[in-house]
């Protein structure tokens, strides 16, 4: 109720809410160390494609654990007609790091349009895309995301209201602009 799982809950409950099926995974897969952790996921991610074969987005939660100056924890806000959100940060694997990650460009696209899409809804609610060189598991979809719900400074109540609005720019994105492949 009080890490991520829950943000990812918010996550789910808006895009149900609006009949976009989710399947969300509730495995601590940086549990119990985070070395391992993005193979722990990775499985996990192969699995629910196979089974799944429908899926055209998949988000990995985390939050940013960045530090101010002093040593304490960073977090990055926006005011919104609902309140004070966390904000979001959207990044994208390349192939930079030497593994395999043919289609990163098709992520960047998303990402782009997402990043677009969020601004629409809430001017200032995310930080510039972050360009990275490891894949971060985004060469198992085309809809590959690893989004960085605000950071460890941040409080829970921030990270649900910016978890329920980026449900709401996924909603809006499809509507319109994500065709699975």
């Amino acid at each position: 109720k009080q890490n991520m799982l829950r943000v990812g809950e918010e996550i789910t409950r808006v895009l149900n809410s609006r009949g976009i099926g989710t399947v969300h995974s509730t495995a601590l897969h940086d549990y119990p160390s985070y070395n391992g952790s993005y193979d722990h996921s990775r499985a996990a991610i192969q699995d629910y494609l196979s089974k799944n074969p429908e899926i055209c987005l998949v988000l990995d939660l985390h939050r940013d654990a960045a530090e101010t100056a002093d040593g304490g924890q960073f977090g990055s806000t926006v005011s919104t007609s609902k309140g004070t959100a966390s904000q979001l940060m959207l990044v994208v694997g390349t192939d930079a790091g030497g593994l395999s990650h043919p289609g990163w460009e098709q992520n960047l696209s998303l990402a782009v349009k997402l990043h677009a899409q969020l601004e629409r809804n809430v001017p200032g609610i995310c930080r510039s895309i972050s360009f990275r060189s490891q894949r971060f598991n985004q060469d198992l979809s085309p809809g590959g995301m690893l989004v960085e719900v605000g950071a460890a400074g941040n409080t829970r109540q921030e990270a649900l209201l910016a978890a329920e609005l980026l449900g709401q720019a996924v909603i809006d994105l499809a509507q319109g602009a994500v065709v699975c492949e």
